[in-house]
């Protein structure tokens, strides 16, 4: 062992495919090609039939670190997909990793010096280069598109990124790592939030999370992503002509399991109990059970607007807009 690697956290990723062939191979290549290698891959399969299952397989048998290859028999969905993959690995770190997108080479160096400087850090996401299927630099970060705001930004630095996360999310699982210890407390991941945000707000709960500004991959926008940006012209179409109502039947599904699951934490750990929890159900329901008829619906809204929850808990005026026309 070389000097100071007692002192090194063991590095492990957490990789999960579905119909992914097309880019798997650029992104496990990637994986070798890091400065710090990872001490350990896991790669779980959701019933891939396009010849990823194949591949990883014969990856696996050349890769030169230790690798496992699993395969659920029926398919279980990304979250419960990664939800597997997480705890076959015995790392300090886990890394989770999509199956489209390409690792920059200093990724996991850069990402695990930053948990090794800060014992009290349980996850860290960053910023992300977004391409084309071919690659090809979309001229947008990843924060960028989320428009991530300065004043977030430093909420997320100064160690107070929960009310943040109750509003919205932040942390793309492709950027992301945390220590394996925060599934100690996260398992197991609720059906009605995504994992990536899960984990963000378990680790903002009970210690902190924090962020880097520089970009650790290239995020890769095509049309089979599981998730991604919002860029595309059919996306922005798909949200206007979704039915009056549809978002915030969602809205309330999400915020609902999010206040339910907040409560667990709290109960766990009382002294981190969320104190703006009363508040944030008032405006939940609110925007639950919006008016029919429009102005008694645009009246309602304007005295929530000025009870200020609006800023707090969504996303102010671009909040009352969607409210308004009941989208």
């Amino acid at each position: 062992m070389k000097q100071g690697d007692e002192d090194k956290l063991t590095c492990g990723v957490a990789l999960c495919t579905y119909n992914g062939r097309a880019y798997l191979a650029e992104q496990l290549a990637s994986l070798l090609a890091q400065e710090r290698r990872p001490d350990q891959v896991v790669i779980y399969d959701d019933g891939s039939a396009d010849g990823s299952w194949e591949l990883v397989q014969e990856w696996a048998q050349k890769a030169p670190l230790p690798v496992s290859v699993h395969r659920h028999p029926e398919r279980v969905g990304y979250i419960k997909n990664f939800e597997a993959a997480v705890q076959l690995l015995d790392t300090d770190l886990i890394f989770l990793c999509d199956q489209d997108d390409n690792w920059l080479p200093n990724k996991i160096a850069l990402m695990a010096n930053e948990f090794e400087k800060h014992p009290d850090l349980f996850l860290l996401h960053t910023n992300a280069k977004l391409v084309n299927a071919a690659a090809q630099d979309l001229g947008v970060s990843l924060f960028e598109a989320l428009r991530l705001s300065e004043s977030e930004r430093q909420a997320v630095l100064a160690g107070n990124a929960l009310e943040i996360l109750c509003r919205r999310n932040l942390v793309t699982g492709a950027t992301a790592a945390f220590r394996r210890r925060l599934l100690d407390i996260a398992l197991p991941f609720p059906a009605s939030l995504v994992h990536d945000e899960w984990l963000a707000i378990v680790a903002a709960a009970h210690g902190r999370m924090s962020l880097l500004d520089a970009p650790t991959i290239l995020y890769r926008q095509h049309a089979n992503n599981a998730l991604g940006m919002p860029l595309s012209k059919w996306r922005i179409w798909a949200l206007l002509s979704a039915p009056p109502g549809q978002f915030h039947k969602r809205y309330a599904a999400r915020q609902g399991e999010l206040m339910r699951q907040l409560t667990k934490l709290s109960a766990m750990n009382a002294a981190k109990a969320p104190s703006f929890l009363p508040e944030m159900k008032k405006h939940v329901e609110f925007r639950s059970n919006l008016p029919s008829g429009n102005l008694k619906r645009i009246a309602s809204i304007f005295s929530e607007w000025k009870s200020g929850r609006y800023h707090v808990f969504s996303n102010g005026i671009r909040s009352v807009a969607r409210d308004i026309v009941n989208r």
